[in-house]
């Protein structure tokens, strides 16, 4: 596998079933890369799949047949601590922690790296406060997060994730409670940990003017196929038709 490939899937069928057509109702197993430096916009209507897609790409959902590849070594293959050093899914509908401040919460993203009696490093820390700085949050860090409104709660989350310091960094609608100013920025943000931090990003949104602008390349699923292209040639390509009147 080429070295800048960072996840691939492979004939893949994802969803929740014991069959192809009753897992998901995709016309055919798939083929996709994700390469390092990149961001790819996930588009399509509600109950298409999208958030599927996402937890397969982690682990966290069994592929219903074919396989997903994460830095050559199938997802199935990797121990669950060495995986969560390379792939993370963040998404919006977490639960807020009752007595656990934003800084708390942040720090949850180093633990694949703590050692045995879960001590943070003084590089832990410098990783945690530059999250927190990322998405804004100084002003936030000694608050309880139950506090926040689902805006701030959802760069908390986000924050987690970016002190994980993954190489795949999976996004299940990141923008859904922030206003149009923070979503540009997070969309900006996104691209700019991609080619900086060499990782692989896939975000799923229903912001498809950001998706054009921001991401590299758009997928879209739709009526059971999943297609992808070049973000300047997806409207062209027919990949958006679904989303006129």
């Amino acid at each position: 596998m080429n070295q800048s490939v960072l996840l691939k899937c492979e004939d893949l069928v994802f969803g929740y079933g014991s069959s192809e057509k009753k897992a998901t109702g995709l016309a055919a197993p798939f083929n996709f890369e994700l390469s390092a430096g990149e961001v790819v916009a996930l588009l399509g209507e509600n109950g298409c799949g999208k958030s599927t897609f996402l937890k397969t790409a982690c682990g966290l959902v069994s592929a219903v047949s074919g396989r997903v590849i994460l830095e050559g070594h199938a997802m199935d293959e990797i121990p669950v601590r060495d995986r969560a050093k390379l792939v993370s899914l963040t998404r919006m509908g977490g639960v807020a922690c009752d007595r656990m401040t934003v800084r708390d919460y942040v720090s949850l993203g180093r633990m694949p790296y703590a050692g045995l009696f879960d001590g943070r490093s003084a590089e832990d820390e410098q990783i945690v406060d530059e999250s927190i700085r990322l998405l804004e949050l100084e002003k936030f860090a000694d608050r309880w997060v139950s506090e926040l409104s689902d805006g701030e709660r959802s760069r908390v989350y986000l924050a987690e994730a970016i002190a994980q310091q993954v190489k795949v960094l999976l996004l299940d609608e990141p923008n859904a409670f922030l206003d149009i100013p923070r979503s540009r920025k997070l969309f900006e943000m996104l691209r700019m940990l991609a080619k900086e931090r060499r990782m692989g990003v896939i975000v799923s949104t229903h912001s498809v003017e950001y998706a054009e602008k921001y991401s590299d390349r758009i997928m879209v699923i739709e009526n059971g196929v999943v297609c992808c292209a070049a973000a300047g040639d997806a409207r062209a390509e027919g990949l958006l038709d679904w989303t006129k009147p």
